[in-house]
């Protein structure tokens, strides 16, 4: 129990973290109006006409597309020139790549503010202090 509290894999967070963002996009579900049905397109192209090279095609396929990062969409030959790496070290490889370049965004004075107001608060309440501000 006590590892457990304390320790985990920073290459299993990533993958929790893209199955999670998966998830949410399902969840949000498919858009449904009259630019996503595209009716006039589909009128304009023709049932059994070539819809790639058209505008709106261009204009939504990234939407539509999934947005995963950890998962090798491509063929197998490609994976294998790519270094034929599994999910775990693409997530590993992720996972070091966040902790070397992510930078701590300090709280806007509001928000610490707050913050300390919450801490005097509690120390008032409770008769206690334990901060050194």
């Amino acid at each position: 129990m006590l590892a457990q509290g304390i320790t985990f894999d920073y290459a299993q967070l990533v993958i929790d973290n893209e199955i999670a963002r998966m998830i949410k996009e399902v969840v949000d579900g498919i858009k449904v109006d009259r630019d996503a049905l595209a009716l006039e397109v589909i009128k304009s192209v023709g049932a059994a006409g070539e819809f790639i090279s058209h505008e709106h095609t261009y204009k939504h396929f990234k939407e539509a597309a999934s947005k995963n990062k950890m998962i090798f969409r491509g063929t197998r030959d490609a994976w294998q020139k790519d270094g034929a790496k599994d999910l775990t070290e693409r997530a590993y490889e992720e996972a070091i790549e966040i902790l070397n370049t992510f930078k701590i965004m300090p709280l806007s004075q509001d928000v610490v503010s707050k913050m300390r107001s919450i801490v005097n608060e509690a120390e008032d309440y409770y008769s206690v202090k334990i901060s050194s501000e």
